[in-house]
C-alpha cells in the first residue's frame, strides 16, 4: 500500500497509527483528521495476488473487485446520492483513485455517537430494515434519472468463476431462470448490495448509518433484505421473523413512498417484489453453491425457497 506520500498529496490530511486490514490484503482502514475533524480513511488497491481460503482469484475476479473500489468512489461522488442520502450515510470528504490507489475519507461516525454492534437486539434488525424502506424509496426515483451498475456481488454475470463450480445441478440449471426473474423485474431501485449487519451503526436511539457501499447499484430491494437476514438470523430465526421482517419493510416503505408513488402502482410493486422473494433467495443460493457450498448461511430455509421457485416453474 502507497501511502507513503498521501499526506503531501492531501495536505488536509493527517494519518494516525489505528490501522485494520481490508479483506484479503486489498487495504487498510485508519483513523485521522481532515481539517482536524475526525475521519476514518479507506485506502484500498488490489495486490497482484489476492490470498483467499475459499477460492483462488482468477484475472476476472480481481477485475470485479477493483471495479467494486471504484463503485465505491463514484457513489460517494454523485451528486445526486449526495443530495439523496447525506443523511444515512457518513459524511464523506475525499473520494478519488489516485493512481492504483482507492481513497475515501469519511467522517468518524463514532464523534457522533454512532457505533458498531455484534451483540444485536430485534430493535437494531427492525431500525435497518427501516433504514433499507428509506434508501429503497430515495433508488426507486435515481434509478430513473441515471444508469447504475447491477448492485450486489453475486449476481450470475460477475460470477462464471462459481457458475463452473456449483455441484447442485439442479439449481445450476435454473441459474439463467433465476437471474433473469430479477434483471427484468419492472420495479427497480438502488440497493446497498452489501447489506450486513457489519456495514450499519447505530446511536443510543436506534438510528442507523450504513456504509461500505462498494456494491450499490441497480437491484430489487428485497435483495438487501435477504442479504441483511442472513446476517442476523440463523435459518430457524429467518422462518419466526420472515413474516415479521417483511411486512415491516413494505409499511415502511409504502410510508416512504407516499407522496411520490400512486398507491395503485406502489402495490403492483409490492405484489411483484413479494413475489421475488423466493427468487431473491434462490439467486443467492446459486452464489454460495458455488463459492462455498458448506457454507453455514445454506440452511433449509434457504433450500426451502429454492423449492418453492421449483414448483412454480
Amino acid at each position: 500500500m502507497r501511502t507513503r506520500h498521501l499526506e503531501r498529496y492531501i495536505p488536509e490530511l493527517k494519518l494516525t497509527d489505528l490501522s485494520i486490514s481490508l479483506w484479503s490484503g486489498c487495504g487498510q482502514i485508519q483513523s485521522g483528521f481532515f481539517n482536524s475533524q475526525p475521519v476514518i480513511v479507506k485506502l484500498s488497491e488490489i495486490p497482484e495476488n489476492i490470498n483467499h481460503q475459499v477460492i483462488s482469484q482468477t484475472d476476472f475476479a480481481k477485475k470485479r473487485k477493483d471495479k467494486s473500489y471504484l463503485n465505491e468512489i463514484n457513489f460517494y461522488n454523485d451528486p445526486t446520492c449526495h443530495t439523496a442520502f447525506e443523511k444515512v450515510r457518513p459524511y464523506c470528504y475525499f473520494a478519488k483513485r489516485i493512481g492504483a490507489l482507492n481513497v475515501l475519507i469519511l467522517e468518524d461516525f463514532k464523534s457522533k455517537s454512532f457505533q458498531n454492534i455484534d451483540d444485536h437486539k430485534l430493535e437494531h434488525i427492525y431500525a435497518v430494515v427501516n433504514w433499507l424502506a428509506q434508501f429503497h424509496a430515495q433508488g426507486l426515483t435515481l434509478i430513473k434519472s441515471e444508469p447504475f451498475p447491477l448492485g450486489g456481488y453475486w449476481h450470475l454475470e460477475t460470477r462464471p468463476d462459481e457458475f463452473e463450480k456449483m455441484a447442485f445441478i439442479d439449481l445450476k440449471y435454473q441459474a439463467i431462470y433465476l437471474a433473469d426473474s430479477l434483471y427484468k423485474a419492472s420495479y427497480k431501485t438502488l440497493i446497498h448490495g452489501d447489506s450486513k449487519l457489519a456495514n450499519y451503526a447505530f446511536d443510543k436511539n436506534y438510528n442507523v448509518l450504513g456504509y461500505d457501499f462498494q456494491y450499490v447499484g441497480s437491484g430489487i430491494g428485497l435483495q438487501d433484505v435477504m442479504l441483511f437476514m442472513t446476517s442476523v438470523f440463523n435459518g430457524e430465526a429467518c422462518e419466526k421473523y420472515e413474516i415479521s421482517i417483511l411486512n415491516l419493510y413494505f409499511q415502511s416503505l409504502n410510508k416512504a413512498l407516499s407522496n411520490t408513488m400512486s398507491k395503485k402502482e406502489y402495490e403492483l410493486l409490492e405484489r411483484e417484489w413479494r413475489t421475488l422473494w423466493p427468487i431473491v433467495w434462490s439467486d443467492f443460493y446459486r452464489f454460495l453453491n458455488g463459492w462455498k457450498p458448506e457454507h453455514k448461511k445454506i440452511t433449509p430455509f434457504m433450500q426451502n425457497k429454492f423449492s418453492e421457485v421449483l414448483n412454480k416453474i
